[in-house]
């Protein structure tokens, strides 16, 4: 580590590093608008305190209550943090220890950048508003949560690629917790269903809704949340409604997707198995058609072929079961 702070000092470093974290900012930013919806959600999930320390429990391997974190948001407003909807920033009460949990839904490959500006300015802001010296150093500890589709293949630690620049190779040990530049990477795919439907928080409902892909089973998900989530607050189940509206949305539309929430919140299960029959079949419509659609594009496309051999049109009609206005 003690060969990794010479950097820290280089102003060189330091403004390559400033250059790619906003690099880092302005790709994030170009999000899609569902991408931001998602982020909006994500966010109202981590300001629940008790649903916050269980996340933060099972990344960083030690038993936190919600009571014990301190919402830290506002006392590290910098220039880099103070627009971003979706970071969250909480300080473990009795421990100079602060966790940053940023929501990714597309491959970065400038996080580390990012990672490692965000740790710096965060620790000037506690050394700033702490002088006694005792409080003046803190442990900042940066938490990925990715939930795109693609692999995430971008680096986890900034000094593997300065590494890969000086042609040292790839760091084999895995660094230690709050390593500056670098992050901890929790990946939905690392997560089977069953895992996120069992698991008692509603963070894993909403993770479980962004895997799935296919309608019919996405439909099947939604029944199986909704029985899941009943004893949950009010609060919470509004939170988790609203996740299904947002990602049905893609897959149904938005008039589509607002009569089936309705029903859901109203109706309950006994609805959601008439919904899932109703995706079901509209989406063997749907397949129907397209095949139809081929078949008719096949003939089409032999009684042009025909027309070119100058074959005669009665013959034309027969074979491809076209109407004589249809070769016009």
């Amino acid at each position: 580590m003690k060969d990794f702070e010479k950097y820290l000092k280089d102003p060189v470093f330091m403004q390559m590093v400033k250059k790619y974290s906003e690099e880092s900012e302005r790709f994030n930013k170009n999000k899609s608008k569902i991408d931001k919806e998602h982020d909006k959600i994500v966010k109202r999930v981590f300001e629940n305190k008790k649903e916050a320390a269980r996340f933060i429990s099972k990344v960083i391997g030690i038993e936190i209550e919600g009571e014990e974190l301190i919402s830290a948001k506002n006392s590290f407003v910098t220039t880099e943090l103070k627009y971003r909807e979706a970071d969250i920033v909480y300080k473990i009460k009795g421990m100079n220890v602060v966790i940053l949990i940023e929501h990714q839904t597309r491959v970065d490959y400038r996080m580390s950048y990012r990672i490692l500006n965000y740790q710096v300015e965060i620790m000037r802001a506690n050394e700033i508003e702490n002088p006694k010296k005792e409080d003046k150093e803190c442990l900042v500890i940066p938490i990925v949560l990715y939930t795109g589709k693609e692999k995430w293949t971008a680096k986890r630690y900034i000094r593997e690629i300065q590494e890969e620049f000086l042609g040292k190779g790839r760091i084999e040990k895995r660094p230690e917790l709050g390593t500056l530049g670098y992050y901890e990477l929790v990946d939905i795919k690392d997560f089977n269903k069953e895992e996120l439907l069992e698991d008692d928080g509603i963070l894993s409902k909403i993770l479980l809704l962004e895997k799935e892909t296919n309608t019919e089973s996405l439909i099947k998900t939604v029944f199986e949340i909704n029985k899941k989530i009943a004893k949950k607050t009010d609060n919470e189940k509004t939170i988790v409604h609203d996740a299904m509206k947002i990602i049905l949305i893609i897959k149904l539309g938005e008039k589509g997707t607002d009569i089936l929430m309705e029903k859901i919140v109203k109706e309950g299960s006994d609805y959601m198995l008439a919904a899932e029959q109703m995706v079901i079949d509209e989406n063997r419509r749907i397949r129907a058609e397209g095949r139809a659609e081929g078949r008719l594009s096949g003939r089409i496309e032999d009684a042009k072929n025909m027309l070119k051999e100058k074959i005669d049109i009665n013959i034309i009609e027969k074979v491809t079961g076209l109407k004589r206005e249809q070769f016009k």
